[in-house]
């Protein structure tokens, strides 16, 4: 139950969040916060779409038998590997996260032919970790806001994402950059 909880305090806050940048966006003056924005918005709401499959899965799981007296684990405990890792992005500080996940070492040379084109998955890299964005949706056609698969993507992270950790801790990880 405390999952779920944290889950849907989770919910709570993208939805905060989302309201407050439409509300931004409708009074806006600044043309060159739209894209920075419009980008924030759209993870947000993909984040609250990814949350509300999780608490609808949850919710169709039998009751678990500890509730009912029993030990079985509950029903978060039994949900598909990604709502594990998922579980694991809030409940950890994000450098212990993915320093823990990342199996692969990539120099720039290798990631570069990760650029999503030819049938090859989409990676990225921030901050020395490298990221799947294949299934992105922010990453449609293996671009993001006129930015390529398959490179560093650090400084540029940095800059449009400043404090927003928690949109890295939504991707696979991969392995890390050398």
């Amino acid at each position: 139950m405390r999952n779920t909880e944290l889950l849907r305090q989770q919910l709570n806050h993208l939805v905060t969040q989302a309201r407050y940048d439409i509300l931004t966006l409708s009074t806006l003056t600044d043309e060159r916060l739209k894209p920075q924005l419009l980008d924030r918005l759209w993870t947000t709401i993909s984040s609250i779409q990814f949350i509300s499959d999780l608490l609808a899965y949850q919710t169709q799981q039998p009751l678990s038998a500890s509730s009912q007296g029993g030990g079985m684990p509950s029903p978060l405990q039994t949900s598909p590997p990604f709502n594990q890792s998922f579980n694991q992005s809030f409940n950890q500080p994000f450098n212990q996260h993915t320093e823990s996940n990342a199996q692969r070492s990539f120099t720039l040379e290798e990631l570069a032919l990760y650029d999503g084109k030819n049938g090859q998955p989409a990676y990225v890299a921030v901050d020395g970790i490298v990221y799947d964005v294949t299934s992105n949706r922010a990453w449609a056609a293996a671009t993001h806001f006129g930015l390529s698969a398959g490179q560093n993507h650090s400084a540029g992270f940095a800059s449009c994402h400043a404090g927003q950790q928690s949109i890295l801790a939504t991707l696979p990880v991969v392995g890390r950059l050398v």
